[in-house]
């Protein structure tokens, strides 16, 4: 899913003739931290509220405040891990979307990309999410994926969640499974190390709460 399948035009833009105080007022009214600066759809680049807030005269005109914009942004183009990726490094609220010419398009918002995420078939279908530990040269998702069909399940979904600095990592996996004990067991006897499993099996009812918790937070 690319940038354009999802970019909004709801929020507002600010025009360097624009006060601190209506970039600080539609803030509270979009609740977000960030807002765009645009000349004529010419990107200028992004502003924050804790800058903004810091201004003893909210009267004052955004073009006075132009040398501290943040350049961040995305294109139409780009896919939404690489905009996910932004949004966490750069801490924004929303990031603003470029066509290729630099023209300012719109923005995408947390919210919006925690939507996408929710719909993705790995959040929305139902099934069990196993986690191990593992050395990163150990790593096959092809060996991975037939122990997972050899107990009649399919993959969903498999992503590192975390890297080490000895080389390791852990990965989760989800699959179609909504009982993933047997899988486990298999994952055993292959000598994979199980950190954890999400699954309804009823041998975990704390993990299971946790697991549901998730999944509607992020249907919400």
């Amino acid at each position: 899913m690319l940038a354009s399948e999802i970019v909004i035009t709801e929020i507002p833009s600010l025009s360097k003739s624009d006060s601190v105080a209506q970039a600080i007022e539609w803030m509270d009214e979009f609740k977000v931290t960030q807002l765009a600066v645009v000349d004529d759809f010419k990107y200028l680049g992004l502003v924050n509220e804790s800058y903004l807030l810091n201004i003893d005269d909210p009267a004052e005109r955004i073009s006075q405040h132009c040398n501290f914009l943040e350049k961040v942004h995305a294109y139409e183009n780009e896919h939404v891990f690489e905009i996910i990726k932004k949004v966490q490094e750069y801490q924004l609220s929303l990031i603003p979307v470029l066509s290729e010419k630099e023209l300012f398009v719109g923005t995408i918002t947390v919210f919006n990309l925690m939507v996408v995420i929710a719909e993705m078939p790995v959040v929305k279908n139902p099934g069990g999410i196993i986690v191990m530990d593992m050395n990163s040269i150990d790593y096959s998702l092809s060996e991975i994926s037939r122990i997972v069909e050899s107990n009649n399940a399919k993959v969903l979904g498999c992503f590192i969640s975390r890297a080490y600095d000895n080389n390791s990592i852990e990965l989760t996996i989800k699959i179609s499974k909504m009982n993933v004990q047997d899988v486990i067991q298999t994952f055993e006897r292959f000598g994979y190390e199980i950190s954890a499993s999400y699954d309804h099996s009823g041998n975990n009812d704390d993990m299971e709460d946790r697991y549901n918790n998730l999944m509607n937070y992020l249907n919400m």
